[in-house]
């Protein structure tokens, strides 16, 4: 079961290799719109910014899960950082926004399910998407006096996907009041194809069930197998 697990995430990764060979080819011929330059990931993230109540807010919208963390997977990683990297960086329109207009900020991290799985809000690999953020220079350092974090979670029937809002820490309470109220109608509706990272995400929780059933009915079998050892045949082994 190991072997065949291990097999597919490579199949995975190839396939991740494919699509970005794919990409480049597509934006050399100009195709990609949500870019602002040539990129070789896909999708892209969608950036947009809008004001509330008089205070500016920008959106950072992404297909798919978080990806799962893995820290002894340092080309995943890689892959990951790489993906997410460029996906933001390339779509943010540096010609409208070329300097650090907001400090002190806090960036709110929503994201939508659409099942009621069981998973953590709290996914090490946002740190990824945040150094992604962080550097289209939208805000200063990401030091604990100057940038904060907050999570949430909804349910979205339709498909997996996340946002990050980045709000001065000033406007926070005011802002986090109008997304409660307003976050169905604030869901950036990009129609791409789901991302590698949303499809290994569900095989690896599949294969985990797998793996988990496999386990439980060996174990089944066991005991029965137990039960029909005599009290004379138990005795043969010692």
């Amino acid at each position: 079961m190991i072997d065949e697990e291990k097999r597919y995430k490579e199949l995975l990764k190839k396939v991740e290799e494919m699509k970005e060979n794919i990409m480049y080819s597509l934006n050399v011929l100009d195709y990609n719109e949500q870019t602002t330059k040539r990129t070789t990931v896909y999708p892209m993230a969608r950036v947009e910014p809008f004001v509330v109540e008089g205070y500016p807010v920008f959106q950072f919208a992404y297909e798919g899960l978080i990806p799962t963390y893995k820290a002894n997977d340092l080309e995943y990683l890689s892959m990951i950082r790489h993906y997410y990297f460029s996906a933001t960086l390339d779509a943010y329109d540096y010609t409208q926004f070329n300097k650090p207009v907001m400090n002190e900020v806090v960036l709110i991290t929503v994201q939508y399910f659409k099942n009621k799985i069981i998973r953590d809000l709290d996914n090490r690999n946002k740190k990824q998407i945040q150094d992604a953020i962080r550097h289209t220079a939208l805000f200063g350092d990401d030091s604990w006096d100057n940038l904060w974090n907050f999570d949430i979670g909804f349910l979205d029937k339709e498909k997996n996907h996340f946002q990050v809002y980045v709000v001065e820490r000033e406007n926070f309470g005011s802002f986090f009041q109008h997304l409660m109220k307003n976050h169905e109608k604030m869901k950036t509706n990009i129609d791409y194809l789901p991302s590698y990272f949303e499809y290994e995400d569900e095989f690896l929780r599949e294969t985990k069930e797998i793996k988990k059933k496999n386990e439980s009915k060996s174990k089944d079998k066991t005991i029965k197998n137990e039960s029909k050892i005599t009290k004379d045949e138990f005795s043969e082994f010692y």
